[in-house]
């Protein structure tokens, strides 16, 4: 496969990615709040498309999804704003994460063809199963030059680890814990454990930690042993309530970036 975004991230640090709800606080607020987290020197963007019924999402998701919702955000409106994503100075990589429901709804290579004219370059589905994405789905992420993450969980065996490793996908999404999202991570021996085995594994793809990653210490514990972690829950409560722009459909932008720069830089 071609040089990607994701081969091009820095080197000598541990990766971090956000992960925020499209539409949240406000409907215009998603490419704004990519933009905020370049200039912070993110390294990877993951941005939630929302989905009434999510399995694995934590209350704090879960409300900003439903809050979206109500903002009027859809698959389609989501694509719409990605549009000006590239053409806003935004070059780190960036992923969709949601369900397959929403996805199936809107059409399943209409989905991935405006993925890629967006300039996304990955997908996130903790719903697909591996064999769906074997049959179904891995023509249309070659097709479209998207890459797919599959979640790893310390009950997953090696061989399966191995089949996910094989597909190339943009990273192992590790999860600390077997419970939702936002919770807190506490790096146990048996969890630091888990870590050190996946490294000792040597496989080819890098491995993000994500699920109850909330700040400097969870962060520098996780990356131990693999090679980022992912934020969200924490991230989402840090730009809730912020005060409205003159449209209100969008935050105020100087209360938006700053609250985005302080959460970052607190986290480095």
């Amino acid at each position: 496969m071609a040089c990607s975004r994701f081969e091009q991230l820095p080197s000598g640090r541990k990766a971090l990615s956000v992960f925020f709800t499209a539409g949240y606080p406000r409907l215009n607020d998603t490419v704004r709040v990519a933009e905020a987290l370049q200039a912070a020197e993110v390294d990877m963007l993951e941005i939630g498309f929302p989905f009434s019924d999510p399995v694995a999402d934590g209350p704090t998701i879960q409300e900003s999804s439903l809050a979206a919702l109500g903002n009027g955000m859809t698959v389609a409106e989501l694509f719409r704003q990605l549009e000006g994503l590239r053409r806003g100075g935004v070059t780190v990589p960036v992923l969709l994460m949601g369900y397959l429901n929403p996805l199936e709804r809107y059409g399943r290579e209409r989905f991935f063809a405006d993925a890629f004219r967006c300039g996304v370059d990955g997908l996130i589905l903790p719903d697909m199963p591996f064999d769906e994405y074997r049959i179904n789905f891995k023509p249309l992420f070659e097709k479209y030059r998207l890459r797919p993450v599959f979640l790893v969980t310390s009950r997953s065996d090696d061989a399966r680890i191995r089949d996910f490793d094989a597909e190339a996908p943009a990273f192992l999404y590790v999860l600390s814990s077997d419970a939702v999202t936002g919770g807190r991570t506490d790096v146990t021996g048996e969890r630091d454990g888990f870590f050190r085995r996946l490294r000792e594994m040597r496989l080819k793809s890098r491995l993000v930690v994500g699920f109850g990653v909330s700040d400097r210490e969870s962060f520098a514990a996780v990356t131990r042993h693999t090679d980022g972690a992912i934020i969200g829950s924490a991230f989402v409560r840090a730009i809730a309530g912020l005060p409205e722009g003159e449209t209100g459909e969008a935050s105020d932008l100087a209360a938006l970036r700053k609250a985005v720069s302080a959460f970052i830089g607190g986290l480095r």
